[in-house]
């Protein structure tokens, strides 16, 4: 018996330590902001206090943040993005529950901040909660066309005869000698006294003819038969 009381004593004391060293304890500025998970969780928020939060997301995670309170006090919330701004708010009356609701742009700690308003006091509970976002997986089917070009080169051998006309034009020369009468100066002279000569006999010639005037006629005589005949038979054509 006592060694059971021993050991149910132990085990008190041990349940005792741990709790007290898992108790959360809210931060006072960014710097010590508590990092918490999604869940449900309570605080007392004494006069002039400000807590900090902080939860990392990831972008397009999906949080929405929440502050209950008893009817006679009034605590507001806000929220704010990893580069410490406003990002989101809920400022409403005395015991009112107190939302915010915010998509994440960026991955990193956001900051939820829990402040009382004319000097509210009291125990609030927070409660987180993060939706990851929806995977659509799209199948895409690509088909690729491959457009191919084939270029034949086709070889033509064009033979062009070509008939050449030759015009062969014969000059023929013939030399004809021509006998040279080897004219002399004193032949030339006897040649002109000759032709002189003869042309004076001639003039004398014509002059003694006009003088003497037309020489009769002989009278013809008459033919004989026989002649006449033979003359017919020459004058006929053969």
């Amino acid at each position: 018996m006592k060694t059971v009381k021993a050991l149910l004593l132990i085990l008190a004391t041990a349940s005792l330590l741990f709790s007290s060293a898992q108790e959360v304890v809210p931060g006072v500025g960014f710097n010590s902001a508590l990092e918490i998970r999604p869940g449900t969780y309570s605080f007392y928020l004494a006069a002039g206090e400000v807590h900090f939060f902080k939860v990392v997301l990831e972008p397009g995670d999906i949080m929405v943040a929440m502050v209950r309170m008893a009817s006679n006090q009034d605590f507001d919330l806000y929220l704010l993005n990893p580069m410490r701004e406003l990002v989101g708010q809920s400022v409403r009356a005395a015991g009112v529950t107190d939302a915010v609701e915010y998509i994440a742009a960026e991955r990193g700690p956001h900051y939820i901040v829990v402040a009382g308003f004319g000097g509210s006091t009291g125990t609030y509970s927070l409660t987180i909660s993060v939706q990851k976002p929806k995977t659509v997986t799209q199948t895409v089917t690509a088909t690729v066309t491959q457009k191919i070009t084939e270029t034949a080169t086709l070889l033509s051998i064009v033979t062009n005869t070509i008939v050449s006309e030759r015009v062969a034009t014969v000059v023929e020369t013939r030399s004809v000698d021509v006998e040279r009468i080897p004219w002399t100066a004193l032949g030339l002279a006897v040649l002109a006294g000759a032709l002189l000569y003869t042309g004076y006999a001639a003039s004398d010639a014509l002059k003694t003819m006009a003088k003497r005037g037309p020489e009769p006629k002989a009278e013809e005589k008459p033919l004989m038969p026989q002649q006449t005949q033979q003359q017919e038979q020459q004058e006929q054509p053969t």
